[in-house]
């Protein structure tokens, strides 16, 4: 009776365990042009967090962080962005930024007010770029809908062969956000897979231009 019971005790926390165990996991959600969408549970927020990777060729790091620099092309880079516009630049390695996303009718975009921040190991070379909102920095807009939470980061990994640098960066852009208000199940479920797949798709083909190609920083490390 003793051993029966034990087992019972082991089984069902084990079964118990298992769900919290599956929210933690990445899932793999799409996988197509080269670029990985994952996703997982967001306790916090109907969207899921996400994760989009993706490799590129023969790129320098100063391009990408130019692209990222480039505040007028932001809307060419995020999916679904509407315009930015910068509110502060804290220094070379600091930026807080207005943002505005695109809804479709009839849901009200989201503004957002981001904080970002930028670091390079001098070792690996590895970019990182951690953002945070800060949305009571300034005032709500009419007809908007202000996100009031969200984090993330770029990651700017050169791509080692034999210990050596290939001239490959591996590109990662996670995300955590909650768009505030209500949003239509279908949206929620495109948003967190849409969004990264085609920003990754559009920052892929913006540092190929000239203009960021060739771009050079004093503050990055090729």
């Amino acid at each position: 009776m003793l051993f029966q019971l034990s087992r019972i005790i082991i089984l069902s926390t084990l079964f118990l365990a298992s769900p919290v165990k599956a929210e933690n996991t990445w899932q793999l959600t799409k996988q197509e042009e080269g670029i990985q969408v994952y996703v997982r549970d967001n306790p916090s927020s109907p969207i899921k967090i996400f994760r989009g990777v993706v490799t590129l060729p023969a790129t320098k790091l100063s391009s990408l962080v130019a692209v990222l620099d480039d505040v007028k092309a932001m809307p060419q880079l995020l999916h679904n962005c509407k315009s930015a516009k910068i509110l502060k630049k804290e220094s070379d390695f600091s930026t807080t930024l207005y943002v505005v996303s695109k809804m479709p009718w009839p849901v009200k975009n989201r503004d957002s007010i981001v904080y970002s921040v930028m670091t390079q190991d001098k070792n690996t070379k590895k970019v990182l770029i951690k953002m945070q909102s800060k949305p009571k920095s300034v005032p709500p807009k009419k007809g908007m809908v202000r996100v009031q939470a969200m984090s993330g980061y770029w990651e700017f990994m050169p791509v080692l062969v034999d210990g050596k640098n290939s001239k490959n960066v591996k590109v990662t852009y996670e995300l955590s956000i909650d768009p505030g208000g209500s949003l239509p199940k279908w949206l929620v479920n495109t948003l967190a897979v849409d969004f990264p797949f085609y920003t990754l798709k559009n920052l892929r083909e913006l540092v190929k231009k000239p203009v960021y190609r060739d771009a050079k920083s004093p503050n990055i490390i090729n």
